[in-house]
């Protein structure tokens, strides 16, 4: 009797564990078609706005992406090209729409994204020098800047400062190297300042007003 009870009370409670599994998983597809949804008009509009010759280019990741660009540069023409979620390899995958646009300045940030990703530093520079490149045999009189990789978590300190160092010894003469990595360094802990993210990785509206103020100089100058 004993027995049948307890087998019982098995069958139900891994049919109620199998309903709230079902129920998460339906959950989860449904987040995920939400994203897909999200990226698919992302890129949608960015394929439908074209860059113009001359504009001002923010091209990345979230971190691009979350940046409010055109407001931090008022006085100019700005396109953000930034789309959440991508590696170099999406950058570049993407970039023939910006390169053929024949933008005046291109504000280069990616890679946070390959080290999650568990991209090697090598390969994410090796993209990083064909988007170079590529943007400068299609618009010769662009300025490109590349920036440096942000700290993350204090975890991944070496990870991301032997990135930015295998970028920087990498890029080719088409393009000049802006640090911001100290800036938002907090050296005591040595992961990001809280000042300038909520999250460890993504910046809050403090991180891009220091942003600006590290390429503005940049920003100012003419070809």
């Amino acid at each position: 009797m004993l027995k049948n009870i307890l087998i019982a009370v098995l069958v139900v409670t891994n049919l109620a564990t199998f309903a709230v599994l079902t129920r998460f998983m339906d959950r989860m597809e449904g987040i995920g078609a939400f994203f897909d949804a999200t990226f698919e008009r992302r890129l949608s509009q960015i394929d439908a706005i074209e860059v113009q010759p001359g504009d001002v280019v923010f091209l990345g990741d979230s971190l691009i992406r979350e940046g409010d660009w055109a407001e931090l540069f008022p006085d100019h023409k700005v396109r953000n090209r930034g789309v959440g979620g991508d590696t170099s390899a999406d950058v570049l995958a993407r970039l023939p729409q910006i390169a053929e646009g024949r933008p005046g300045k291109v504000f280069l940030q990616v890679g946070t994204n390959d080290l999650s990703a568990g991209v090697p530093p090598e390969e994410t520079a090796q993209n990083i020098t064909t988007i170079i490149n590529a943007v400068a045999a299609a618009s010769p009189d662009a300025e490109i800047f590349v920036q440096s990789v942000p700290p993350r978590e204090r975890l991944n300190r070496e990870r991301v400062e032997a990135l930015n160092q295998t970028i920087k010894t990498s890029l080719p003469e088409a393009a000049t190297w802006i640090d911001i990595y100290d800036a938002f360094l907090d050296p005591q802990d040595g992961s990001i300042d809280n000042r300038y993210s909520n999250d460890e990785v993504h910046i809050t509206g403090a991180g891009y007003l220091r942003w600006r103020d590290l390429i503005d100089p940049h920003l100012q100058t003419t070809n």
